[in-house]
């Protein structure tokens, strides 16, 4: 187990490295031609190019595509463990330069990221998770925020999103928002990585949190543990429907469950 611990420690600590030494030099999205995805035959050879968004990024860690609403084009929002920047970009394939940078927060090591209506307003909001430790093991057992940021509408790219505070979980690591148990509410089940700190085997809390009745005016989410003795070193997850309920796909030490 020592020995285990120390590999992963090494490991993760050399890639935190990493992110502070070398910058990600470019952020590019590749497309391929309508004409292309219409062969007579219902076959193609897509020929992708490359446009590029931004240069120069100081370590980034996540990268998501954003949809404030149906109507809306996808933009991206990214931001790195280190910096802590959460930032918002344009779709570069509606302007010919690159685009100016907008930071909407700034939290201590952001780690996962989710988008969803969450004031019911029509516009999506970002579900966040945050100061997570040092590594993957250096846990911090005050850590593991969740909260989630307001859309300010027309303002969008202009200035910070109001942060809303709901829960907490330590080494909280992954986050899926939709509807598991009910289908009134949203509800967000977390996924730390580890449920012990320096202790890779220890077995992972499973959180469950489901929406305020008064998003705006309460200091938590009624949130619950529903599984803590089965899953080790949580991953990610995937979600899939077949039916009014979500269910969900998670890799972790014992493999997919």
């Amino acid at each position: 187990m020592e020995q285990i611990t120390q590999h992963y420690e090494c490991e993760f600590s050399r890639m935190i490295m990493n992110l502070n030494m070398y910058d990600v030099q470019v952020l590019q999205t590749i497309e391929t031609s309508v004409v292309q995805l219409n062969g007579h035959d219902g076959s193609y050879s897509p020929i992708f190019r490359k446009k590029t968004i931004v240069e120069n990024l100081p370590g980034e860690y996540w990268i998501e595509p954003f949809q404030a609403n149906n109507q809306s084009r996808i933009r991206l929002i990214a931001y790195g463990l280190s910096s802590g920047d959460i930032n918002f970009y344009q779709n570069p394939l509606f302007q010919s330069e690159l685009g100016e940078t907008t930071i909407i927060q700034n939290l201590h090591s952001p780690v996962s990221i989710n988008p969803a209506d969450i004031s019911g307003d029509g516009l999506s909001d970002i579900v966040i998770c945050f100061r997570y430790g040092n590594t993957f093991l250096d846990s911090d057992p005050e850590g593991g925020k969740i909260v989630w940021l307001e859309n300010p509408g027309q303002s969008i790219d202009k200035k910070l999103w109001k942060m809303h505070y709901f829960g907490k979980s330590a080494a909280m690591h992954r986050l899926y928002v939709d509807h598991f148990t009910q289908t009134k509410h949203w509800e967000i089940i977390g996924f730390p990585f580890i449920g012990m700190p320096h202790d890779l085997l220890s077995t992972v809390p499973v959180l469950l949190c489901q929406q305020s009745d008064n998003i705006f005016n309460t200091t938590e989410w009624s949130c619950k543990i529903i599984n803590q003795d089965f899953f080790h070193a949580i991953h990610d997850a995937t979600l899939f429907n077949d039916d009014q309920l979500d269910n969900l796909l998670i890799a972790s030490y014992e493999g997919i469950s």
